[in-house]
């Protein structure tokens, strides 16, 4: 898709649903999703390389602020994760489906380096096998699974709403069902 530089309601609508899972669900649920990874990953097919970072940080800075961890890191983890994959972007089109598995991986490159920064700056860490089924392989995909189920799913119908035009649709099937 080519670069849009009109804010429209689908940005506003996917950084709102990252907001509020981010918010209320980060509590309430006992996984720990990356949750505002579909939002950047949907917004690199529509933003450049330096709005991308911006939004990675802002990104960071609100999961910190929902954290108890030292302030700052997930704002570098969200840095670091869309700088090592914005170029590759490439290699996947802006589908429903490439955007669960472009984020899965960006989840993947976030597990990755959040032991290393939480050793740098906060507290001791330890890795084992476990931590790598589960945070490099299984979270990543759940993660995916949150993409496609809260973002790319309903992203897909206000696309085929608009394209339909569903008023006329409204109409159409108003008078079939009124006219018996």
């Amino acid at each position: 898709m080519a670069q849009n530089k009109k804010i429209n309601f689908e940005n506003y609508l996917i950084f709102f649903l990252s907001l509020f899972f981010n918010a209320f669900l980060s509590s309430i649920f006992p996984l720990k999703l990356i949750y505002f990874a579909p939002f950047l990953t949907i917004l690199f097919y529509k933003n450049s390389f330096l709005n991308i970072l911006w939004l990675s940080v802002i990104c960071g800075l609100i999961t910190d602020s929902f954290s108890s961890s030292t302030f700052g890191i997930y704002s570098l983890n969200y840095l670091i994760a869309s700088f090592f994959l914005y170029r590759e972007k490439r290699f996947f089109n802006d589908s429903i489906i490439n955007t669960s598995i472009f984020t899965s991986i960006y989840a993947a490159i976030f597990s990755l380096f959040n032991p290393l920064l939480f050793f740098i700056f906060d507290k001791k860490v330890i890795l084992s096998i476990k931590w790598l089924i589960t945070d490099i392989i299984l979270m990543p995909i759940i993660d995916g699974i949150y993409a496609f189920l809260f973002f790319a799913l309903p992203l897909y119908f206000i696309a085929y709403i608009k394209k339909v035009d569903f008023k006329k649709l409204w109409i159409t099937y108003k008078k079939m069902i009124f006219q018996k």
